[in-house]
């Protein structure tokens, strides 16, 4: 049986205690398990990675921390910061989540559905709309517009919503380079304004050095800490990185820094970044 407690206070944090997801939807997998014993904390203001390979229970664990609604679980679940109410959540696929007809009305309907005054929704409406570039067809609907356009108004209307936090899983898969910085420097200014978020994804090149990874790996988060140690700290059963140990293949330049390392050619902190990169190389 799940136990869902949410303290008193606007700071306290979500939390799962012993979470167990069991069944995996398709017939005859009822004992499958989805999530195994998952303990998480999730501090208001907060921004959380999650990464791991198809299948692992990402998605299912950003799933219970926006707070909807699934079958065969139990443990413990405190939504602290987060409330009652489910938070805005941004799927891969955006025919499945949008409700209005236009990018327009799918806007609105976010910031009605967080209870703001009529009077503020129309200037906020306009000014996510100018902000994502997508003013100019605000008013087409979806059948007319391409699957990036959808998706990138699903993500608009999540962060014009101002909810205490937001959750995209994988929510920036659809989009050309362009689309996804906009959607990206949405988020961040969000972000920055107090909402944590919880961003899903397998692009590593997405991770930032300080910010927080949960890795999962069947059912279970096996690494807990920052980006820059998610690549280069290492498992001492495994010998391996935890990216690797969670069946992830970091990148080229990760690759490089790690045999550079081995070589003793550069010591850590090792770099990450492209203005890192550049110290390094002495450009």
């Amino acid at each position: 049986m799940m136990n869902t407690n949410t303290p008193i206070g606007a700071a306290a944090a979500l939390r799962l205690t012993d979470v167990h997801v069991l069944g995996s939807g398709q017939p005859g997998a009822k004992g499958t398990s989805r999530l195994r014993a998952v303990h998480a904390t999730l501090l208001p203001g907060e921004w959380v990675y999650i990464a791991g390979t198809n299948g692992s229970g990402k998605s299912t664990l950003a799933r219970l921390l926006a707070g909807l609604s699934m079958e065969g679980v139990s443990g413990s679940i405190e939504r602290g910061f987060a409330g009652a109410y489910p938070a805005p959540y941004v799927m891969q696929q955006p025919d499945a989540q949008l409700f209005g007809e236009t990018p327009r009305e799918e806007i609105t309907f976010a910031l009605e559905w967080m209870g703001l005054e009529a009077a503020t929704i129309e200037d906020r409406v306009s000014e996510t709309l100018y902000r994502t570039g997508l003013a100019s067809v605000a008013d087409v609907p979806w059948e007319r517009l391409s699957g990036g356009q959808k998706q990138l108004a699903a993500i608009a209307a999540a962060a014009a919503a101002e909810a205490p936090l937001l959750v995209l899983d994988e929510a920036t898969s659809m989009l050309d380079d362009r689309s996804r910085q906009v959607a990206s420097e949405l988020i961040r200014q969000r972000h920055a304004s107090g909402s944590a978020v919880v961003w899903v994804t397998q692009r590593l090149d997405e991770l930032t050095p300080e910010e927080r990874v949960w890795a999962v790996k069947e059912g279970e988060i096996c690494f807990d800490g920052c980006a820059r140690e998610f690549f280069y700290g290492i498992v001492e059963a495994t010998g391996k990185t935890p990216c690797e140990a969670s069946g992830l293949q970091p990148g080229y330049l990760t690759k490089l820094a790690l045999a550079m390392r081995a070589e003793g050619v550069l010591q850590d902190p090792l770099p990450m970044t492209e203005a890192e990169w550049r110290e390094v190389v002495g450009d």
